[in-house]
């Protein structure tokens, strides 16, 4: 293994272990010296990565940022946005001492979709396996192969189950949105609703007697990013006239955002409200009101099998 692996693996194994303990004890509470110990490096290979608890967190939100745009497909941030002391400059202090290094096992290349101690309650409600985050939007083959109009409502449905699923198996997930909760990352600018990110105007299906409102930007904090994109997603619906008469894509997202960062506080408490059943019952109430007949009775409530 070459130093430069060996550092990637490092801070990969820092952020995992930071993410395991904010989410567990929380970040004001949380040591240095615990990270250290649980990721079984030294405190010189620590802090060669980062100077402080707020780079580590800020770390861990960057990387939960990541795994969601990976989930929703959304757009990467610019090259400025990356950690550019991930790996070390070369210098001859750059050593990180890290010692014993192949007695992580990979713990941080491992990512948290293989689930943890925590969730076995909310997994145990189906038996069901976690699914690995999504290269692209979850789902996007299987909801145009369902056609246009009803494409994007069930590519909603089966990304808001592969979200709550990552929030239940995957720590790193989870502790970055609880990281954005308490204010470690700044709120997304916002937008009037009905402009999209490329300034495309919302969807006209459904829309009538729709005020304006605002949305956050695809951008900044992970809410703001999942809002951005439900939003944008909802949107693209009603444009294609999937949405109900009188249903305005706006409401819509406002309903589905506010339960499933609802779903996200409330896991975070207890991991049953993260577990599959409680959101498909969630989409079986809201489906009626939401799509008309003919086209709901070709939607999964509970996520196509490409979302499994």
């Amino acid at each position: 293994m070459t130093r430069q692996e060996r550092a990637v693996r490092t801070r990969e194994a820092l952020i995992e272990a930071a993410a395991d303990l904010f989410d567990r004890d929380g970040q004001e509470v949380t040591s240095l010296a615990a990270v250290t110990a649980k990721a079984q490096v030294s405190a010189g290979a620590l802090y060669f990565h980062f100077a402080t608890k707020a780079d580590l967190a800020d770390a861990v939100t960057r990387t939960a940022l990541s795994r969601l745009r990976q989930i929703t497909g959304a757009p990467a941030p610019t090259p400025a946005d990356t950690n550019g002391h991930a790996t070390g400059n070369g210098s001859g202090s750059g050593n990180e001492n890290e010692g014993g290094d192949g007695s992580r096992n990979g713990v941080g290349g491992g990512s948290g979709w293989g689930g943890d101690a925590r969730t076995q309650a909310a997994r145990g409600v189906r038996g069901e396996r976690a699914a690995a985050p999504p290269a692209r939007g979850p789902a996007a083959a299987a909801g145009g192969a369902r056609g246009d109009r009803v494409g994007e409502v069930q590519q909603l449905i089966d990304t808001t189950h592969v979200l709550v699923r990552g929030l239940a198996d995957d720590v790193v997930l989870r502790a970055g949105f609880a990281l954005d909760r308490s204010g470690g990352q700044r709120p997304a600018r916002e937008r009037p609703v009905g402009e999209g990110p490329a300034g495309r105007a919302a969807g006209k299906g459904g829309t009538g007697g729709e005020r304006p409102g605002r949305w956050p930007e695809v951008g900044g904090s992970l809410r703001g990013v999942w809002s951005g994109w439900v939003h944008e997603t909802l949107a693209a619906a009603g444009t294609r006239g999937a949405l109900a008469p009188g249903v305005s894509p706006g409401d819509a997202a406002a309903v589905v955002v506010a339960a499933t960062v609802g779903f996200e506080v409330l896991g975070a408490q207890d991991p049953l409200w993260l577990a599959p059943h409680r959101l498909t019952r969630f989409w079986t109430l809201l489906l009626p009101a939401l799509v008309p007949l003919p086209a709901r009775e070709a939607l999964h409530p509970g996520g196509s099998p490409a979302a499994h």
